[in-house]
């Protein structure tokens, strides 16, 4: 496995593999890895020719200073993890590399994207994400990458960036990943206390619900049975939980449209969870 440190190094590693005529990969990731990285990576590994994951702690998509700080890393641990499941290279780039001064960025309008649910609640983020998204496929110029459905509006975004610029990278969203009790895999949920983390599955188990009550009772009803529950449990707050269009996250009132989104976030043990499903007519 490769490891390549500055810009340089994985342009021209990519452009030698693309000149083979290799199909290329990218799985973008912060670190701390877990399962969930690693379906992206076996997404990659079915779908592409050579498998790139960059791990690069973006301190441009957060807007708190003391979450920024208190992101986990572990870089030798996900070394061994990536090279145990066959990744042929890692980016790990500096952020001077990623953010050059004299480096020219293209001014990104993100449609609104950036101001409702989770862009709302954490002012600049998806700024951030759409900016380092960018600059990773200016280096690399991936024919794919992969992108877990947990963080859905983040994909929105990164799909609505990719066509903005007509940009030739496939974007490919898996499923997400859950733990035994249901919660969704994320690096943050080694910040959950263990009796926290066996509590946690709540939050998949009442979109589960949601989704089967809406065969029996308006969208509407539905939302509003789910939204009672979860405040009614302790150690539990509610920033937001809505049902949105899938393709340009608008809130919506009915199951008219075809394809839905249901997002939910929460705090519990003090603690961000992001979670979502989809809800088919």
């Amino acid at each position: 496995m490769m490891l390549l440190k500055t810009a340089l190094e994985a342009k021209k590693q990519v452009q030698k593999d693309k000149k083979a005529g290799f199909r290329i990969g990218l799985v973008p990731t912060m670190g701390a890895l877990h399962q969930g990285h690693i379906s992206l990576v076996q997404a990659s590994k079915e779908q592409c020719d050579r498998t790139y994951v960059s791990i690069f702690v973006n301190p441009a998509q957060f807007n708190d200073k003391k979450d920024l700080d208190a992101y986990p890393v572990d870089l030798e641990s996900d070394l061994k993890l990536l090279e145990a499941h066959g990744v042929d290279a890692v980016f790990i780039p500096t952020v001077e590399d990623i953010y050059p001064e004299d480096h020219p960025f293209p001014k990104i309008d993100l449609n609104g994207l950036d101001k409702i649910l989770e862009g709302e609640m954490r002012p600049g983020h998806f700024d951030g994400v759409a900016k380092v998204v960018y600059r990773f496929f200016e280096i690399m110029t991936p024919d794919v990458a992969f992108f877990g459905q947990k963080d859905f509006q983040q994909t929105v975004v990164i799909r609505h960036m990719t066509d903005l610029f007509n940009l030739p990278t496939e974007i490919v969203i898996c499923p997400t990943l859950r733990e035994p009790s249901g919660l969704a895999m994320s690096s943050r949920n080694i910040r959950l206390s263990e009796y926290d983390r066996s509590r946690a599955g709540f939050l998949y188990k009442t979109l589960l619900k949601l989704k089967e009550d809406i065969n029996y009772i308006a969208l509407e009803e539905a939302v509003g049975k789910a939204k009672n529950y979860l405040r009614n449990l302790p150690g539990v707050k509610i920033e937001y939980f809505a049902p949105v269009n899938g393709r340009n996250m608008e809130i919506v009132h009915d199951l008219s449209q075809d394809y839905i989104v249901c997002v939910a976030v929460i705090q519990f043990g003090g603690i961000r969870m992001l979670d979502n499903i989809v809800l088919k007519k």
